[in-house]
């Protein structure tokens, strides 16, 4: 039975680190958006509606 709990938690603490990388890259993702918006205001800012 101990091994049933030890491989429940297994899964679940790859279930934690599989959900917070994906977290992690999706803020990256934001801010490389973020930044490649202001960087196209900069360029063109009479274009922008």
């Amino acid at each position: 039975m101990i091994y049933l709990a030890a491989a429940y938690g297994a899964i679940w603490l790859m279930l934690f680190i599989f959900v917070f990388s994906i977290f992690r890259r999706q803020q990256k993702i934001d801010e490389e958006i973020a930044a490649l918006e202001d960087a196209l205001e900069r360029i063109s800012p009479e274009d922008s509606a």
